[in-house]
């Protein structure tokens, strides 16, 4: 066969395929819904409350179908499990809201615990810094304003497995260009201060986190066993973990780049309709 007719076919293929990856890679994200949530354990006094409504406290048991503010009082803590499998808990002083059908929550102040599965999606937590988005991920964030009260001083997100982009909120980011720095990985900790910049992870023990941390081990309930969490902190303890992250970080980022900015909500308890996601190949 003429050199020629195998060229045409080679080009012929490379177009389909470029045309294939391209649709699929900017096809819209579908979001699962995480079905409703139902109050496993309370330590403390919480709330719930809707919008034009007034607040009522939360009691063990109670289910939560749609979407209600949080809050839970000093020195308490806070349990919820979902349909799907996903568990999320709240520490004291916490205040967010819960947007269940669209798998995420906008904290507003306090600190989080999402324990959630690579097979349903994960909870993305949202807030005015840094929109986290996780692929099923056990990880903590901790929102910490400022002295006046009116805005947030810093987002700090901590990784125990899975991966989580510390996505820019598209209000206030100054590129949409996705990074690698954006992905934190296990055993890693950001601190984000300034929307517009993030800084690079540090390293934090695992094995500390999961012996130690209040919204980790201060409940009766037993969390789900995530098979990857004893293989991350016998990694960490061989030392070679930061590496493996580090393989890791661009191999996810080349295979599926990070997220784009994500919209914020209009308001803390109104539903916005989910984020459209993009991927651009990275140059």
């Amino acid at each position: 066969m003429p050199t020629w007719r195998w060229a045409l076919r080679l080009w012929t293929v490379l177009i389909l395929a470029a045309w294939l990856w391209q649709t699929s890679a900017r096809a819209e994200v579908r979001v699962l819904p995480m079905g409703e949530a139902e109050v496993r354990e309370l330590v403390g006094s919480a709330w719930l409350r809707h919008a034009g409504q007034p607040r009522q406290p939360l009691k063990p048991g109670l289910r939560l179908q749609d979407t209600p503010w949080l809050e839970t009082a000093k020195g308490s803590r806070l349990e919820l499990r979902f349909a799907d499998g996903t568990v999320l808990r709240l520490g004291e002083n916490t205040q967010a809201t819960l947007f269940p059908n669209d798998r995420r929550l906008w904290l507003t102040t306090g600190k989080v615990l999402v324990v959630g599965d690579h097979t349903t999606g994960g909870l993305s937590v949202l807030s005015d810094l840094v929109a986290l988005l996780p692929q099923g991920t056990s990880y903590l964030t901790e929102a910490k304003p400022d002295p006046s009260g009116k805005s947030l001083q810093s987002v700090t997100v901590t990784v125990i497995e899975g991966v989580v982009c510390a996505c820019p909120v598209a209000a206030r980011a100054s590129t949409g260009q996705p990074s690698r720095e954006d992905l934190v990985l296990p055993g890693e900790q950001v601190v984000v201060r300034d929307p517009r910049l993030r800084p690079k992870s540090q390293m934090i023990q695992i094995k500390t986190v999961v012996e130690t941390e209040p919204l980790w081990v201060g409940f009766a309930s037993k969390l789900p066993e995530r098979r990857w969490i004893p293989i991350n902190i016998d990694n960490q303890r061989r030392g070679i973990l930061a590496s493996r992250n580090s393989r890791l970080r661009r191999e996810i980022f080349w295979q599926r780049p990070a997220h784009a900015p994500v919209p914020p909500l209009r308001q803390f308890i109104e539903q916005a309709p989910p984020p459209r996601v993009t991927y651009d190949v990275p140059e």
